[in-house]
């Protein structure tokens, strides 16, 4: 393949080349030639760029979700030097979950519907309406969300647990649990069926999805604090004891941190934030910091052993594992800031699957 100096370079390492490059480049790219669109919007070429995206553990830039008003922020700069940042305008406004591969699911709980949203290359899918229980109509309901890729079929599917409040739940003191799981592939919604016991679910404050399981804090009963966990590859349910954590606690919340689901923990009088990973179904303690006297939630793991804060006057604040050190990112949002996540562009497409594949597969070598 020749360069306009008239150069050539063999194709696999032009390949290797446009595969570090962003998402917003190598879409302009794609108007360069036509082998540079075959390359770019191969199913191959973004499984790579995915993987290369994904594997450098020190890419990726902070996103922060602030209701009341309801923003999206995006910060620049992946070390938070330079604290500039741009609103992102998802297409239907409402619950965000992810992201997985660089895709969104944004439900909007009305009329408005769902759909999953790249924003990056800025596709957006409406999905179908979502089922209903029409065997009794609640007084109201709740839904908590989970977004992940299925490894074994290379797809990406949604879970909607829906807790219905019927008259019932005045009297039983839990709500029913109805679960619908959408599918990429077919585009459609499936029933799975009701929990065994109602659960009420406590929101997610960042994305908590590891290796195709999703994972959301429930309490079914008056005292009985769980985990539970929906593995997308068996479609199976499983209950997790949480870690025995110092108490009281002023807040617990799931985190992911170092790429596995975290239980973290504010200790009630002294302030100290507490980090539990779960390994092999064992709850392992990775550190218990110094009093925080500003903390008051864990917000999201953030990189290298970096944990972000929401202090006691809505500062963000970023926390040093290592170091024991708190820095204040002088950034106050214009409302309360719901979630951060970690966000990485990427090519994967929507609308037609292109890249809907494990982002551990490469290109096959050329000869």
């Amino acid at each position: 393949m020749a360069t306009e100096n008239g150069c050539l370079l063999p194709e696999d390492v032009i390949i290797e080349i446009l595969s570090l490059l962003p998402v917003k480049t190598l879409l302009q790219f794609k108007c360069v030639c036509k082998s540079w669109y075959g390359i770019i919007t191969s199913s191959n070429f973004i499984s790579l760029h995915l993987n290369n995206h994904y594997n450098n553990i020190k890419s990726g830039h902070l996103l922060a979700h602030f209701v009341c008003p309801q923003l999206l922020e995006l910060f620049q700069d992946e070390s938070l030097t330079d604290l500039s940042h741009q609103g992102l305008d998802p297409p239907i406004r409402g619950r965000l979950c992810g992201p997985c591969n660089g895709i969104f699911y944004v439900d909007s709980e009305d009329s408005s519907g769902s759909g999953l949203w790249n924003p990056a290359t800025k596709e957006f899918k409406l999905l179908p309406e979502k089922i209903r229980n029409k065997s009794s109509l609640p007084l109201y309901y709740e839904d908590s969300y989970g977004f992940g890729f299925d490894p074994v079929t290379n797809d990406y599917k949604v879970v909607v647990i829906r807790e219905s409040y019927t008259r019932e739940y005045y009297l039983e003191k839990f709500p029913s649990s109805l679960v619908i799981v959408y599918t990429l592939r077919t585009d459609s919604w499936r029933c799975w069926g009701s929990l065994d016991q109602g659960y009420t679910l406590q929101g997610n404050y960042c994305y908590t999805n590891v290796d195709g399981v999703s994972y959301w804090q429930a309490a079914h009963g008056v005292h009985m604090n769980v985990i539970l966990s929906f593995n997308m590859a068996t479609d199976a349910f499983q209950e997790i004891q949480e870690p025995d954590y110092d108490k009281p606690a002023y807040s617990t919340r799931l985190i992911l941190y170092h790429d596995s689901i975290a239980f973290s923990t504010v200790h009630n009088v002294e302030k100290f934030l507490d980090i539990w990973v779960l390994n092999e179904g064992c709850w392992i303690r990775q550190f218990k910091s110094r009093p925080l006297l500003e903390l008051r939630n864990p917000v999201a793991h953030w990189k290298n052993g970096n944990v972000i804060l929401d202090s006691d006057n809505d500062q963000l604040m970023l926390y040093d594992t290592n170091k024991q050190e708190l820095k204040d990112l002088r950034f106050k949002g214009t409302g309360v800031c719901y979630e951060i996540l970690v966000y990485r562009e990427s090519l994967v497409s929507i609308k037609d699957g292109i890249g809907c594949r494990q982002h551990e597969e490469h290109l096959p070598e050329h000869s």
